[in-house]
């Protein structure tokens, strides 16, 4: 995944409550190979962006000309409750979207989120309702996001600090997930491995396919 360190973009004020994961990704779009080229970006709030006949609904904020290049959003309470499907979390990053601000979300989604590269950020309400305030006055408007030093600068250039755990923040810097950290321990583990096959050969093991 591509390291997150210090984003400068559009945000986009996102008022509604509880989307859940199910929303986010809707369950019809799971069944589809996600690919290069074919992917859930199309997914993403597929049922808020448009109507029952396809077409975009010209009032949801993703779908006004100042927020089409939002690359942060920031959202109500509750995004990404429900279910724990990650798809919604490469739905999210197929959108386009680098980073997550709101008062809460959904654990596991947030968990999933941050696997992919993608902070998800959480502020006290009323700095969020006053995030949305100045968006929606100022329609295109920049916020930053700086990881390291854990500051969110708002278009009135007021600095936010949050909270994210040393080891997700670590993971985020160096864009890494949980598998790339096994990999960093390869040599020990295969090493460890040959030494147990060969003490304790009768005992049935998962060989490595050459």
């Amino acid at each position: 995944m591509r390291p997150f360190t210090l984003l400068t973009a559009v945000a986009a004020p996102l008022e509604i409550a509880k989307i859940d994961t199910g929303m986010i990704l809707p369950g019809r779009y799971m069944r589809r190979h996600r690919r290069p080229g074919h992917d859930y970006g199309e997914a993403f709030l597929h049922d808020l962006r448009f109507d029952e006949g396809g077409r975009l609904r010209e009032s949801f904020v993703l779908n006004r000309p100042a927020f089409r290049d939002a690359k942060i959003l920031v959202t109500d309470s509750d995004f990404g409750c429900g279910s724990s499907r990650e798809g919604a979390a490469f739905a999210v990053m197929d959108f386009g979207l680098r980073a997550l601000v709101g008062p809460s979300f959904g654990e596991i989604f947030q968990m999933n989120c941050i696997q992919n590269g993608i902070p998800a950020i959480t502020l006290a309400e009323a700095a969020i309702h006053d995030l949305w305030r100045q968006l929606k006055e100022r329609p295109g408007a920049e916020m930053t996001i700086d990881l390291p030093n854990q500051v969110l600068i708002d278009p009135d250039q007021v600095v936010h600090t949050f909270d994210i755990s040393p080891l997700r923040k670590g993971r985020l810097l160096r864009g890494i997930d949980d598998i790339d950290v096994t990999l960093e321990y390869r040599d020990a583990i295969e090493s460890f491995e040959a030494k147990r096959r060969a003490a304790i050969p009768w005992l049935p093991t998962a060989r490595r396919s050459s």
